[in-house]
């Protein structure tokens, strides 16, 4: 016997579509379905306070060439919100030389010194640029009862950010700890790419020359994340796309990735020939 009568289905329904978990569920299908290895409720300690958290999920392509000696690859870390009104970025990022450029784009190459960076310029090759890019971000939302709509800074989607941009630093850095010692070998191109997808509407907010404000609805755009390390200050660019987006935007990265997996291969081997003839 319930000691309360049991909910309708359809309620359970409506109450898990509106809190984001069935997102969570479509992308992994998504990505699963697409070759990809995808690793849902990913734990991550919280650097400030050792509590255990959780990344959405991350995912990486599952298919390949596998050249010989040679690995480049991009794991997507991924947080998703399903929002039912408007996700809207604004303050466009200026070219500045104070800019944390060197943090555009989160990765690591193997051996040190790296003997394929003279060749391929991974900040130029990643688009780290200014872009598309902009400095600010705030959600939509309706207080109950009234139709007038708010922009606000949640809590929920900067905890996402913050997540997302602390989970890709660790892994950079645990990345240089276990090829500190590699001797070349293996040449690795290892990048982290962190996300936001948002299921609803995201939109750019600019000024026109005439101080008019222009919206826009995007697919995609990027997010300069500041935020703090204990006392380091961290910047985090972080791409937000729309759930209908997500797979093309992530083929053509792994598509840009075996490119460049080709190339830094094919360096591999002139280094090899060329040691050949010297010795």
């Amino acid at each position: 016997m319930y000691a309360e009568p049991p909910i309708p289905l359809d309620a359970v329904r409506d109450a898990l579509e509106r809190s984001g978990y069935l997102m969570e569920s479509r992308l992994v299908r998504l990505l699963t379905a697409a070759d990809f290895f995808v690793e849902p409720n990913v734990s991550h300690k919280d650097p400030r306070t050792g509590k255990a958290r959780e990344i959405d999920m991350t995912a990486e392509s599952a298919s390949g060439s596998f050249r010989r000696g040679v690995c480049v690859k991009t794991t997507f870390v991924i947080e998703a919100v399903n929002n039912r009104f408007p996700i809207v970025l604004l303050t466009e990022r200026p070219s500045s030389p104070n800019a944390d450029f060197e943090s555009y784009v989160k990765f690591g190459t193997s051996p040190n010194p790296c003997p394929f960076l003279n060749e391929i310029h991974i900040y130029d090759e990643k688009g780290a640029d200014w872009n598309n890019l902009f400095s600010q971000f705030c959600a939509l939302s309706k207080k109950s009862g009234k139709e007038e709509l708010m922009a606000s800074h949640p809590d929920d989607i900067y905890s996402s950010l913050l997540k997302a941009a602390e989970y890709t630093e660790d892994q950079v850095a645990e990345f240089e700890a276990w090829t500190e010692n590699e001797t070349g070998k293996y040449w690795r191109l290892f990048v982290w790419h962190p996300m936001l997808v948002v299921s609803g509407q995201l939109l750019t907010a600019k000024f026109s020359p005439e101080g008019t404000v222009l919206l826009q609805e995007v697919q995609i755009a990027r997010l300069e994340f500041n935020w703090h390390d204990g006392d380091s200050r961290k910047t985090t660019v972080i791409e937000v796309v729309r759930e209908d987006f997500l797979l093309q935007r992530l083929d053509a990265i792994r598509a840009q990735d075996d490119s460049l997996e080709e190339r830094i291969h094919d360096l591999k081997a002139s280094h090899k020939s060329l040691d050949d003839t010297l010795g």
